[in-house]
């Protein structure tokens, strides 16, 4: 079963504090602790997990003075298809970093969403320990 959803999280920082961490290309390790390491070279990103998975995508568009890029996964997940944004948005008292996501597993019986928005809340509330927001 394909799937469309987003997970999203208020921080008390200001925007361009936010786009400094979730801007940076390779900073996903700083604030999801699943990945341990992460390369980039070009517009492909590849990420390390801790159990020796690596995930391969590839990041689409960027527009910095909106505050967003896209990304899809293209190895390291049995995915049928994928693209994910990542935007900060700002709020009266800080900034919003809100994470959407296209996903279809290989197998349709599963339901993606089902299986990534607690990990993906998960990962956002990394965010918020890591800003202190």
């Amino acid at each position: 079963m394909g799937a469309d959803f987003g997970v999203e999280i208020d921080l008390a920082v200001s925007p361009a504090e936010a786009w400094a961490v979730v801007g940076d290309p390779c900073g996903v390790p700083r604030w999801y602790p699943l990945y341990e390491r992460c390369t980039l070279e070009g517009n492909v990103r590849t990420l390390e997990r801790a159990d020796g998975a690596v995930l391969v995508e590839e990041l689409l568009t960027r527009d910095d003075d909106a505050m967003t890029y896209s990304y899809a996964v293209t190895a390291g997940l049995p995915l049928a298809e994928h693209e994910a944004s990542f935007t900060v948005q700002p709020t009266g008292t800080g900034c919003r970093v809100v994470w959407r996501t296209h996903a279809v597993h290989e197998d349709p019986s599963i339901d993606m969403a089902e299986r990534l928005v607690d990990r993906q809340r998960e990962a956002l509330e990394g965010l918020r320990d890591l800003l202190g927001g």
